[in-house]
């Protein structure tokens, strides 16, 4: 039986792989400059809603990662205290 390996695919800059087990899909995300892969630890029933899942995961952590860099920059200028700070980046 033929067994299809798991291929890259670049969005923005995040190299993604989608990889299957059994009768579910999953996704590994590389961050740019990064040697370890994230995911969202769930399974999906087709490899394109797998792959759309990972599209959507990396685009909410550069949404993120931008979030950090404002609210970074308005904590050094004082625009919000460390309380606030803490309360716009909290993600859990």
């Amino acid at each position: 039986m033929l067994t299809a390996q798991p291929f890259p695919i670049v969005y923005h800059g995040w190299s993604t792989q989608v990889i299957q087990q059994d009768n579910e899909f999953y996704f590994e995300c590389y961050p740019p400059e990064l040697q370890d892969f994230c995911n969202d630890g769930m399974f999906y029933p087709s490899c394109e809603t797998a792959l759309q899942a990972a599209c959507e995961f990396i685009d909410r952590e550069i949404a993120i990662q931008a979030i950090f860099v404002v609210v970074g920059e308005w904590l050094a200028l004082g625009q919000v205290n460390e309380a606030e700070y803490w309360n716009l980046t909290n993600f859990l």
